[in-house]
């Protein structure tokens, strides 16, 4: 991935990149809706605690759906206990097209996965082991129309035929690709079987394992009648010979009845075996087809089977179901008069055979709050039809499992639930299973899954914005990527979220940019949620060009978000004058995805102007206005400061810092626009939404709270660590390192022991495990000798102030910063913690020293500039 060499970013945390002064808010502290609220006390969602979710159905009387129901409306038990709802979204389809909806979701200022459309996941299962020969042609014919002219381009199908030879075709949008798969598709079912007592049907053999003693005894008139067996030579070979008298002895009838029935066990025996073998493979494709997040509609076109030994088998496929949220709509293709070229009469009714068949069906239909379609070979479009037709409008309500289910993973258990709105209906599958634990490879395996699905997963809300800069590269920008995440709560300091992203190039799929990182948990959850926010920021640098960004955030548990985002990127080097992004800031954070100004603190800004020449860059002048969203009127405006033109490697940049107080401006929804003009023409506008809030920012205060864990996982950490397991190879010390990147710290300080004072690359390791642990003090120590033992390494003096802060030592954390800012000028994280410990201090002039000494190696950092305006507003 094409990261900064340091920065914010790298520690995974905005120290000091505000544009007033304030702090960046970390997730405890982000809810400030909460403050004053009532002590009632709050359902939160804790990672470590799998989440069970479901999709709700809830219509009034006359079958609309309800549209403003309430979390505490909803109420899911299990044996008798109610569990507390932890999730609670409303998921509609767009109102207008799809390919209209897709494109405002991706270059929207914010891109957010609610905003983005969803379609339908359809699977195509066909029973081809349960389909009499020809039957299936009027499914295959009406599933080809369905294809052709009901599956969108937002839509995806699946087809399969159970078992094969026959399609095995994934999610896919090529719909030519799954009609063609069509044809491959044959019924093999075979109703009747030949055994030694003849042709005997299949629900036969079931009514006679089962002990009808009428139709063992019609059966044996039939096959005599039939002659398709010798009965009295079948008893003799089972024994009874040397007696005379025909089969009508009661001895000989009872031997031949025992036959019988031996040989309908036998039917049924293998009449078994296939069923659960078409049941394990069905539940197989579910599973497989789970990764991609989403409620999955399947499609089961069958004749049925019968379902007296398979109750396991049938949960097995439920709780598949259950586990990656699919519906079951089940065809019944059964024919209800026999054809005229059977020669074989059954002595049992086809009503009462075809009733057995297909009730394995509509449990399945039943269990995943689908639909049994009756008689589906006589209106399989139309069935069809209606499924299409659905709207996409319920409701993913979430709860914590029982702990005799977290024990007990992967059995079916059944739930109720209800909505006490009176009149309203509520309608969902009857249970749900756990999945096993998950791995490591799982987790991997996922990530990838959502990185390649064909739309976004919406299981967490992501949002986030971009902010595009000229680079210090030649014909390079760089792109301030920030984001903000529903996520569960930590449940133990150190948990963490999965987040990655992928930019890839429009006009040929090329990766220009990717990596991935961890978001720490939040501690506390918003007010009126069970859930927190997590940030997160990354920059990386592009040339100018178009680009599609996919990212994915997937929290411990399982659940994953993912929104797409399309960059347009002009050149910021051309010839004339050229404009960045607008930058917003409060009192509570600068880089926002949505900004947020409280009237007491006021809204400040940045926008940088480029040009080849100062002289181009002389007559500029930058007003930015504050508009109402709701009409565009403008509510109050100020005129930008002008920094001096200043010459870099890449040439000109002014900087346009602007302040805008918002004492008398109203709370509500704003937009703030920049007009740039040069010689008095309008070269730029740039524009960015904001919400303005009443009072002051609860968040105001000069230095953010800082985890040791965040520094720990962050970007330099592994940086310092991936030098220090370089530096280890060959050495006793080896294996230590190879376990600190692992994160494995208590087996580090197992495995360094007591090393040797002057031993850098082990007293290093050794520090850091000890800081992972919070000895502070220890870890001091230990990073002091490293840093003796080799003095020009700039990380571990960074380290070293780390922990001597954390031990409450701020004067030695500053000559452990200072040194690291010494050895290695580019560190921009050592800046702004040197600045933050002088702050701190109450020596800000110092701190503005250090901030101005960074920015000589780096002139054109934004965190440092930032910091810097900051600071001497």
């Amino acid at each position: 991935m094409n990261r900064p060499r340091s920065g914010i970013f790298a520690l995974g945390v905005c120290l000091s990149c505000l544009l007033v002064a304030g702090r960046v808010p970390t997730a405890e502290q982000s809810a400030e809706e909460s403050a004053g609220q009532a002590a009632e006390p709050q359902i939160t969602f804790k990672t470590g605690v799998d989440l069970i979710r479901f999709d709700v159905r809830v219509t009034d009387s006359a079958g609309r759906p309800i549209t403003d129901l309430r979390p505490d409306e909803i109420v899911i038990s299990e044996s008798g206990t109610v569990m507390p709802t932890l999730l609670f979204q409303r998921v509609t389809e767009p109102s207008d097209t799809y390919v209209e909806a897709a494109r405002r979701a991706v270059t929207a200022e914010v891109s957010s996965n609610e905003a983005f459309p969803r379609g339908h996941l359809y699977i195509l299962v066909f029973d081809q082991q349960h389909i009499t020969a020809g039957n299936e042609q009027r499914a295959r014919i009406a599933a080809e129309q369905f294809i052709r002219t009901r599956v969108r381009p937002s839509d995806r199908v699946a087809v399969y035929a159970v078992p094969g030879p026959g399609p095995q075709l994934g999610f896919t949008a090529d719909r030519a690709r799954a009609i063609a798969e069509l044809s491959s598709i044959r019924g093999s079912y075979q109703r009747v079987v030949t055994t030694p007592f003849g042709r005997l049907g299949l629900y036969e053999a079931h009514r006679i394992v089962e002990g009808d003693e009428k139709l063992i005894v019609d059966t044996l008139e039939r096959l005599t009648v039939e002659g398709s067996a010798d009965l009295l030579g079948l008893a003799a070979a089972a024994g009874n010979t040397g007696r005379g008298g025909g089969v009508g002895t009661a001895e000989d009838g009872a031997m031949v009845r025992r036959l019988l029935v031996e040989n309908a066990r036998v039917v049924v025996q293998q009449s078994d075996a296939e069923s659960r073998q078409f049941l394990q493979r069905l539940a197989d494709v579910i599973t497989a087809l789970g990764d991609l997040e989403g409620r999955k509609s399947v499609v089961l076109f069958s004749e049925g089977f019968f379902q007296d030994n398979l109750s396991r088998e049938l949960e097995t496929v439920a709780a598949a179901a259950a586990q990656t949220y699919s519906v079951f709509y089940s065809f019944d293709l059964n024919a209800r008069t026999a054809p005229i070229t059977q020669a074989y009469v059954q002595t049992t009714s086809m009503a009462s055979e075809i009733q057995a068949r297909i009730a394995p069906l509509g449990t399945l239909a039943v269990e995943t709050d689908g639909l049994l379609v009756l008689d589906a070979a006589s209106r399989t479009t139309d069935a069809l039809n209606q499924i299409a037709d659905q709207a996409q409008d319920y409701y993913l309500v979430g709860f914590a499992p029982s702990a005799e289910a977290t024990v007990r993973r992967g059995e079916y258990r059944r739930v109720s639930i209800r909505v006490t709105r009176p009149g309203a209906r509520v309608s969902a599958r009857t249970g749900y299973a756990l999945r096993p634990d998950v791995t490591e490879l799982d987790r991997r395996r996922a990530i990838s899954s959502v990185l390649g699905a064909p739309f976004v997963q919406q299981g967490l809300k992501v949002d986030y914005t971009t902010y595009v800069m000229r680079a210090d590269q030649p014909g390079q920008h760089r792109v301030v990527l920030s984001l903000a995440a529903d996520l569960p709560l930590r449940a133990a300091a150190g948990d963490y979220a999965d987040v990655v992203f992928v930019a890839r190039d429009v006009r040929d799929g090329r990766v220009v940019a990717s990596g991935s990182d961890t978001i720490s948990l939040p501690a506390e959850a918003r007010s009126g949620s069970p859930l927190g926010t997590g940030a997160w920021r990354i920059q990386f640098n592009v040339p100018a060009g178009t680009y599609l960004m996919r990212t994915v955030v997937r929290e411990p548990g399982g659940l994953v978000g993912s929104a797409d985002r399309r960059l347009e990127i002009l050149p910021l080097d051309g010839q004339g004058v050229n404009v960045s992004d607008l930058v917003l800031g409060s009192a509570s954070a600068s880089l926002p995805v949505q900004a947020k100004a409280y009237t007491e603190d006021g809204l400040t800004g940045l926008i940088e102007t480029y040009a080849r020449t100062a002289a181009q860059l002389s007559t500029l002048s930058v007003r930015v206005e504050l508009r109402a969203a709701s009409d565009d009127h403008v509510v109050t405006s100020t005129v930008a400061d002008l920094h001096d033109p200043q010459a870099l490697d890449t040439g000109i940049i002014r900087r346009a810092p602007f302040s805008m107080p918002l004492a008398s401006v109203a709370p509500g929804a704003y937009v703030a626009r920049a007009v740039v003009r040069a010689g008095g023409e309008v070269v730029a506008e740039r524009t960015r939404h904001l919400d303005i809030v009443e009072g002051l920012s609860p968040a105001r205060v000069e230095t953010p709270a800082i985890a040791p864990y965040e520094i720990i996982r962050g970007v330099v950490a592994r940086r310092y660590l991936s030098s220090l397991q370089t530096a280890a190879a060959g050495t006793p010390w080896a294996d230590a390192a190879a376990k600190a990147v692992a994160q494995q710290w208590e087996l580090v300080e197992v495995s360094i022991g007591a090393p040797p004072v002057d031993a850098a690359v082990a007293q290093a390791l050794r520090g850091l495990a000890l800081f992972a642990r919070e000895d502070f003090a220890g870890a001091a120590d230990a990073l002091d000798r490293a840093f003796t033992a080799d003095s020009a390494d700039a990380l571990t003096a960074f380290f070293l102030g780390w922990a001597q802060e954390f031990a409450g030592q701020t004067r030695a954390a500053l000559s452990g910063w200072r040194a690291a800012a010494h050895l290695d000028p580019t560190l921009v994280p050592a800046h702004l913690a040197l600045a933050e410990g002088y702050v701190k201090l109450g020596e800000p002039a110092l701190a503005a020293q250090a901030l101005r000494a960074g920015l000589v190696a780096l002139p054109n950092s934004p965190e440092l500039l930032a910091r810097l305006e900051a600071l001497i507003k």
